[in-house]
């Protein structure tokens, strides 16, 4: 099968690179076919990452403390040459088959109509407050976030165009400022959109929560897929 077009970006840290390697295991599984996946951190790695992962070092994680987590976002979105990514954050592993063909098309949509600046793919936007049936591509309905509604600015698994998100990022900001304040930001913006679908073609899990790197939640992966994990040590980090 031909490889998507798009890239999956993935932003991380140095204490959650252990993350990565759960998370590489279920993209690989769960995502056919797979893109080429760029992570942007700081310490790369000192266990191997699947041949299609590249890692993007974009300095000393020192000079990026969580408040300022969002200065690392610029500049490696800035250091990328992608116009629009896939972009998640390391601890939001997918639990099942995600439909790449709807990916594919949506990433499409986006390069055709570049008034778009996020394209949800979970179902983030679909049970926001306020939104709205915006037509359909091929068999997507797609809908459109209200720019009041809460997290229209959300950091939840989607397509960006990356100017856009780039223009509502600000220097000093924390992954939850980034929502918070920015989401007020993008919605000021009158001359991009952000859309979902009603099928949401991608579903995850958040394995940690407020940044306890401590405590990994696998209660809504398949018990197969821990187990699994599990035997190939990938969970030791947290038992």
């Amino acid at each position: 099968m031909t490889k998507p077009a798009y890239r999956i970006a993935i932003t991380t840290c140095d204490k959650y690179l252990p993350v990565l390697r759960p998370m590489a295991w279920l993209l690989q599984k769960y995502w056919n076919p797979l893109p080429d996946v760029v992570i942007g951190g700081y310490t790369p790695p000192d266990f191997e990452l699947p041949a299609n992962f590249t890692f993007h070092s974009i300095g000393k994680m020192e000079d990026f403390p969580v408040n300022r987590w969002s200065d690392g976002v610029i500049k490696f979105l800035t250091e990328i040459p992608d116009e629009v990514v896939v972009l998640l954050l390391e601890d939001m592993w997918p639990v099942r088959s995600v439909h790449s063909d709807a990916v594919r098309i949506l990433y499409d949509y986006m390069n055709q109509f570049r008034y778009v600046a996020r394209m949800d793919l979970t179902a983030d936007r679909l049970y926001a407050h306020g939104m709205v049936s915006y037509g359909f591509v091929s068999y997507l309905d797609l809908i459109k976030s209200m720019p009041g509604s809460p997290y229209h600015l959300s950091t939840m698994p989607g397509l960006w165009r990356v100017e856009h998100l780039l223009a509502v990022l600000i220097p000093g900001e924390s992954p939850w400022d980034v929502e918070l304040q920015g989401t007020p930001r993008l919605s000021h913006n009158q001359d991009v959109i952000v859309l979902g679908t009603r099928q949401w073609p991608m579903r995850n899990t958040l394995a940690f929560r407020g940044g306890d790197v401590g405590k990994l939640l696998l209660d809504e992966l398949h018990a197969g897929d821990v187990a699994e994990m599990r035997d190939l040590g990938l969970l030791e980090p947290w038992e």
